[in-house]
């Protein structure tokens, strides 16, 4: 993920860092990062706020308290009715995270190379999946319109990982992991109600070129399963053979849900 070479520079990012530090109330924090103080445009604060936040959360450790304590400041973002200004011509405020998915999905760049090659680019994409399917945990079911709702992203990194290939980076893999081990409930919720999408958007992947997939189903999340399994008795490295047999098992803690 590419975020603007200024972003840690930027007071928005600071605050969200004194929040993690325990430096600032949940209370404070929220007041500060909405706090425009330089009067510049709503769609500029908007999105040099949301870039702090992706960053954060792309180098917070995908099972730290650091994630867990971000969920709970979006959640606390979502109760907030402060208005950011006009945006398009209509007047918004904090609780309808203006511009939030668009910025998202502005920074959803995998480099699977660089990946590879940079532990850290591979641990920040890994970060930034997790934060993204914890907020999706968080969406009302099924209303596309919540803007915390994250879904589509996680049929991308599942089908990147498990659905185009044989040999797939061990980066991909932890990444996709990260959505069943924290959207894992809901993603399983989606398949047996068979929540789909509308053109090519969620189809199958290379290795599956007869199934007519195009969303969740159980078919899927069974495909998913099973290539967890398998990827936890061949891949080489320990590191992803460990989050492939714990992903494995919350697949298999899941079955009643």
């Amino acid at each position: 993920m590419d975020f603007p070479s200024n972003t840690s520079e930027l007071n928005e990012y600071a605050v969200l860092q004194a929040y993690l530090d325990d430096k600032s109330s949940l209370e404070e924090t929220v007041k500060n990062f909405t706090s425009n103080s330089d009067s510049s445009s709503a769609e500029d604060k908007l999105l040099r706020s949301w870039d702090a936040l992706g960053l954060t959360a792309s180098k917070s450790p995908s099972d730290s308290s650091a994630q867990e304590k971000l969920v709970s400041f979006l959640t606390a973002l979502r109760d907030c009715d402060t208005k950011v200004g006009d945006v398009e011509g209509k007047s918004v405020s904090w609780s309808s995270f203006p511009l939030f998915g668009r910025q998202i999905r502005e920074h959803w760049n995998y480099d699977e190379r660089a990946a590879q090659e940079d532990d850290e680019v591979a641990h920040m994409w890994a970060n930034a999946n997790a934060f993204a399917a914890r907020v999706t945990a968080t969406a009302s079911a099924f209303d596309s319109s919540d803007p915390r709702d994250f879904s589509l992203y996680a049929i991308w990194a599942l089908r990147a990982a498990l659905e185009d290939k044989d040999d797939v980076p061990d980066a991909t893999v932890r990444a996709a992991a990260m959505w069943i081990l924290y959207a894992g409930e809901v993603l399983r919720k989606q398949s047996k109600d068979k929540r789909s999408y509308e053109g090519k958007v969620a189809q199958a992947g290379n290795k599956y070129p007869n199934k007519e997939w195009n969303g969740f189903e159980m078919d899927r999340w069974r495909s998913w399963n099973n290539r967890f399994a398998n990827i936890s008795e061949v891949l080489p490295y320990p590191e992803i053979k460990d989050i492939a047999k714990k992903t494995k098992r919350h697949m298999g803690d899941l079955a009643n849900c």
